[in-house]
Parts: C-alpha cells; sequence; structure tokens
C-alpha cells in the first residue's frame, strides 16, 4: 500500500509523521512518501529517516485584514494546480495530514481525487489547515481530549507520535546515566532550557538576566542544560560562564532522551510535539508560549497547566526578575513537584504511534 504524507513548517510537524512513518512501516506498509515545504531542515530529516519525499511550494496564510491576502490566495491556487500532478505521481492509497500550510491543496488534491484521508492535530484547538479540511477528512486523529475540539463519530484520540529514540531512551537510560553525561551532580536541580526553536530568543535572553540577579546560593543550587539554537549559542554560553553557574550548552543536541532524564524541570515554548515528548518523561514544566501563529501554544500551555502540570508565563510578562521567582518557586517546592511530575504523565501517549497507525490502517481496510 502507498501512503501519502504531508507535513511542514516546524519540526511539531514533522517528527509526529515521521515517527507515523516509522512505525507503518514496522506494520509493514513501507511505501510512504512525503510532501513538504521547500525546508532544508525537514527534507534532510525526511532523508535521514530514510524516507522518499517531493516538494511543494505553499504560502502562508496572512493573519488579520491586509492586502496580503490577495498574494496569499493568488499563491495558493498555484500551489493547489502543482499540488495534482505530485499526487497523482504517488497516486497513495490514503493520505494523511499533520497540519501546517502544506496540508491544505494537498489534502484537497487527494480529497477530490477520491483517496481515503487521514488529517492528524497535535494542538489542543484546530489549526486553520485542519479546520478547512476537517469536513473532507475521512477519519481526525486528535493529540488531546479537548473541549476546543468539536468532535464527532469520525474523531479518534492517539495523541501525538514520539520519535522511536526517545521512546528507547524513556526506557533505557536512568537518571544517574543521564546526570553523568552532562558530568552534572545529582545535588542540584537540573533545569532544562530549549531556546533554540522559531522565535526562542526571548528565551535565551531573559534566561542570560536572570542568573545575573543569582546569590551565590542559588547558584550553588542549580545546573543548566540550554539547547539555545546556533544563533544564541555562543551569547548563552559565555553568560553562564561569567556568572559562575554550572552549565551544558549546544546550539542543537541530536539525544534529548539524555537531556530529558536528566532535568528536574523544563523552561519552554509549549509546542505540541514538545509537549508530548516532556509528558512522557514527566517533567514539571515552565511554559512561555509562543504569541503568534494563531494562539496555538497559548491554548496549550493552558490546558496543560489547568491540571497542574506546569506554569505559565506570558512573553508579554517575561523577566529576568518575573522568570527567577518562577523557576525558583517551582524547584524549591517538593511536594510541589512531585504533583506537577505525576500530572504531567496524564497527558502520556507512548503508544500514539502505534494507535495513529492504527487508524491509518483500520481506514485503508475499511470498505
Amino acid at each position: 500500500m502507498r501512503i501519502l504524507i504531508a507535513c511542514g513548517g516546524t519540526g511539531g510537524h514533522i517528527f509526529p509523521a515521521i515517527a507515523l512513518a516509522q512505525e507503518l512501516k514496522r506494520k509493514g506498509c513501507p511505501d510512504s512518501v512525503f510532501v513538504v515545504d521547500d525546508s532544508m531542515v525537514n527534507k534532510e530529516l525526511i532523508r535521514k529517516a530514510g524516507f522518499d519525499f517531493m516538494v511543494l511550494a505553499v504560502p502562508k496564510m496572512p493573519y488579520g485584514v491586509s492586502a496580503k491576502w490577495l498574494v496569499f490566495i493568488i499563491k495558493l491556487i498555484t500551489s493547489r494546480l502543482n499540488a495534482e500532478p505530485i499526487v497523482a505521481q504517488i497516486n497513495p492509497d490514503i493520505a494523511i495530514g499533520f497540519g501546517a500550510y502544506i496540508s491544505g491543496p494537498v489534502m484537497q488534491t487527494a480529497s477530490s481525487m477520491g483517496i481515503k484521508m487521514l488529517i492528524h492535530e497535535q494542538n489542543v484547538f484546530l489549526g486553520r489547515a485542519n479546520r478547512m479540511l476537517f469536513n473532507m477528512a475521512d477519519r481526525v486523529a486528535l493529540s488531546f481530549n479537548s473541549p476546543l475540539i468539536k468532535k464527532d463519530a469520525k474523531c479518534t484520540l492517539t495523541g501525538t507520535p514520539i520519535r522511536q529514540e526517545l521512546l528507547d531512551g524513556f526506557k533505557m537510560i536512568t537518571n544517574d546515566e543521564a546526570l553523568k553525561a552532562f558530568r552534572f551532580s545529582k545535588e542540584r536541580k537540573t533545569l532544562l532550557v530549549l531556546g533554540g526553536s522559531r522565535g526562542a530568543s526571548a528565551i535565551n535572553k531573559a534566561m542570560i538576566d536572570m542568573v545575573k540577579l543569582l546569590s551565590d546560593e542559588k547558584k550553588d543550587s542549580i545546573q543548566i542544560i540550554h539547547i539555545a539554537g546556533h544563533k544564541d549559542c555562543e551569547m548563552v554560553e559565555q553568560a553562564y560562564r561569567v556568572n559562575k553557574v554550572m552549565h551544558w550548552v549546544r546550539g542543537f543536541y541530536d539525544k534529548m532522551a539524555f537531556s530529558y532524564k536528566a532535568s528536574d524541570m523544563i523552561i519552554s515554548r509549549a509546542g505540541a510535539a514538545t509537549i508530548s515528548e516532556i509528558a512522557l518523561f514527566g517533567i514539571p514544566a515552565l511554559f512561555i508560549p509562543y504569541p503568534w501563529a494563531g494562539n496555538h501554544q497559548r491554548d496549550n500551555a493552558a490546558f496543560i497547566a489547568r491540571e497542574g502540570a506546569a506554569v505559565i508565563l506570558k512573553e508579554s510578562r517575561l523577566s529576568p526578575k518575573k522568570l527567577k521567582h518562577e523557576i525558583f518557586s517551582i524547584i524549591s517546592d517538593e511536594d510541589g513537584m512531585r504533583r506537577m511530575v505525576t500530572n504531567m504523565r496524564i497527558f502520556s501517549k507512548p503508544d500514539a504511534a502505534k494507535d495513529l497507525a492504527g487508524a491509518v490502517m483500520g481506514l485503508l481496510n475499511a470498505e
């Protein structure tokens, strides 16, 4: 059976899509072909995972009222026309969309050709592409049992597929082994800061300024793993070094299971894929949601925080003093942290890839 997977944008769409393709391969369906945007990172991730792909240029949908909509509509029509020969060449038995802009024209084309269609929503609220595709989809897979999504019989709760290396790392790596990999001490609280994704320079800069406010006692109580992105990496590393805070800083790190296993709390954005990963490892979170792109991250963070698994700090209120207060309020309360760990694990769905693959196979085999 031949499977088309449309995904693009950030790793939050790409990683779950790859995890699904890998699970389908294990189930005897190795012939998955991706349709992606022209991102070098995304293409390299899919190539590294061993799957074929085709590229389609798709415009980003503007927000608000502006003249950009006219340009967008013209480009969208072009994308829709360009999607037809791509879908025809792949000739799939089923098309799977993971949201983002590229899903729109690809999945519409598949639907017009009578191809079975499944869409997956990673966030607690349907994105604009998936809202547009909802009625024409044969099956809708959801990551969260969210009251923000009006469900019907074709909806199924699967969770967000997690990379196999993280699932393996969760089972095989101990906290002691992870701390040893970073040359860290068990006597300190380990903070994991994810500041390398889009728009997260604000987190990097706030952390830099926050450590300047710390007393020697507080500096001696923490150690920081900081994935800062290549642009800010040197600046972040220097700030920790100058302020004598124990640290391990990289622009990018491909062994995140070690980072998660070593950590007592995480400071990050609130992307759906990140949430699914930290829920697996049961890490209390301080979320600083990305304030743009339709407020998906705000909704995600609020959904998790309502269960007592995370604290939210709006970027508009982000300051070194406020960041310091929130971090140390969490890590100084041992009972509170244990509750946050328990509450975060409520959202863990380690079998999400298997469940989503099962939904795909069920749709493939349906009359």
